[in-house]
């Protein structure tokens, strides 16, 4: 297993309050790593390993999953105030999202088979409970990272909101990759339409290349080739992520700078006010912090309901439109009558469902209520506690 930690460096300085652990991938001239991508990642139901002598020379003593663990409880244990971000391409995506979904770290992967067994079920719910936490970018071409994402052979598959697809244009788009997969040996490409093509090994193996090779998506300024034809990902997603991330990148600054204030003047201010100042700053950037994000989580519910009533809306609308196109011969009256017999009146397919859904959101105003108090508590505490500080600095003339 082979990785890195790296970190930001503003104005000079390295910000340890915020690190990534980047996963190498798949190294051909590694047998170790081949090996894993056997054992590990493709072999879901332990055909290969039963049947491969090289597998059984070469199987390394501990899996680079547990050592991948391993590094990163090595490093959240010497930074443990650090926020930690884990990513890895191929093998390297693999072992990230097993330990994303294990300590629970923000995740970043591409082109990342999903492992046959290094995934828990409560891992597995993890990942799919939390898509704005861990992220999977694979290429819809890609024979290789989208094993396990978008086909199996041994009933592996993993399929989530946290998978995000892109179309790099190479043309395998249509090839059905299951099929295919099984026909290598072959040199054939098989579409989905069931036709198959016979393909040279040297051009065989540079289409898998060229849709596996993560650099391939990117431009010399680093700019996504093919974000044109990226997945839509719903606006309501999109903006909770940014605002998440902006609360997320804000809380970090702060802290960096208050821990900053502490190390160049802490020894001078310990006693009179300014230990206090830098407390009651860190309280105020954690309470930010909180209230951002219950906003965001908020103002998601909230568009998704306005989305849901406008997609209700539409549909009745619909429905009346096709009603008169097909009825031109009755009345206004005589329509509605029609589709209340029928059940697609406005009252079954907007008005009820409208209400139902306004009844299984009414939490969410008492929730709106309890974040505005906690927010004024959590304030009204801080001054409190700077008073009672200062007040008790004063009674012993400090």
């Amino acid at each position: 297993m082979q990785a890195m930690t790296v970190a930001p460096v503003k104005d000079g300085v390295v910000d340890y309050s915020q690190l990534t652990i980047a996963y190498a991938g798949t190294n051909p001239e590694d047998k170790v790593d081949l090996v894993t991508d056997v054992i590990d990642v493709a072999d879901v139901d332990g055909t290969l390993s039963q049947t491969k002598n090289l597998v059984e020379i070469f199987e390394p003593p501990v899996s680079q999953f547990d050592t991948a663990l391993g590094y990163a409880n090595y490093i959240q244990k010497r930074y443990p105030k650090a926020k930690i971000t884990v990513t890895g391409h191929s093998l390297g995506g693999s072992l990230a999202l097993t330990v994303g979904a294990k300590k629970h770290l923000k995740t970043v992967t591409f082109n990342a088979p999903v492992p046959k067994d290094k995934l828990s079920k409560k891992d597995k719910q993890y990942i799919l409970d939390n898509p704005t936490k861990i992220t999977s970018y694979l290429n819809v071409d890609d024979l290789i990272g989208n094993y396990n994402n978008s086909y199996t052979l041994f009933g592996g598959l993993f399929k989530g909101d946290f998978q995000h697809y892109y179309k790099n244009g190479t043309g395998m788009g249509d090839i059905d990759l299951e099929k295919t997969l099984r026909s290598l040996s072959q040199g054939k490409l098989v579409l989905k339409n069931g036709q198959t093509i016979s393909v040279s090994k040297e051009k065989l193996e540079k289409l898998i290349n060229e849709n596996h090779n993560v650099a391939n998506w990117f431009d010399e300024k680093g700019q996504l080739r093919y974000s044109h034809h990226k997945v839509v990902v719903s606006k309501t997603q999109a903006t909770f992520e940014t605002k998440v991330s902006k609360a997320d990148t804000a809380l970090a600054e702060r802290l960096a700078k208050i821990r900053g204030l502490r190390k160049k003047y802490g020894h001078k201010y310990s006693v009179k006010g300014g230990k206090i100042k830098l407390d009651a700053a860190l309280a105020y950037a954690l309470k930010a912090a909180i209230k951002e994000h219950g906003q965001a989580g908020i103002e998601v519910l909230e568009q998704t309901q306005k989305q849901i009533e406008a997609k209700l809306e539409a549909n009745w609308n619909e429905t009346l439109q096709m009603a008169h196109q097909i009825g031109t011969d009755l009345t206004e009256a005589e329509i509605l009558e029609v589709l209340h017999y029928a059940g697609a009146d406005k009252e079954s397919l907007y008005t009820k469902p409208v209400e139902k859904l306004n009844e299984q959101l009414k939490p969410l105003k008492q929730l709106k209520e309890e974040l505005a108090d906690f927010d004024r508590a959590f304030d009204k505490r801080i001054k409190q506690r700077i008073a009672d500080d200062q007040e008790l600095a004063g009674e012993f003339g400090l």
